[in-house]
């Protein structure tokens, strides 16, 4: 059985007042990692604007786009 995360980025990976990852959510994803779990990163980001989470052992990132009229 695959196991696997989906994570947002902003408000819930990157506190809006800190502006950072949490050591403790850091901690629990490295954890669940070494587990084998697979960690996925769905943001409206782009790939250049994720060097805030380079310490996440993430398995792939998704840029998600609200639709268009």
């Amino acid at each position: 059985m695959t196991k696997a995360i989906f994570l947002d980025v902003d408000g819930t990976l990157i506190s809006f007042k800190t502006h950072r990852v949490p050591a403790s959510a850091l901690d629990a994803l490295r954890e669940a990692h070494a587990r084998g779990v697979q960690l996925f990163i769905a943001t409206g980001r782009a790939a250049a604007d994720l060097a805030d989470l380079e310490a996440i052992p993430y398995t792939a990132w998704r840029r998600s786009t609200a639709p268009t009229a």
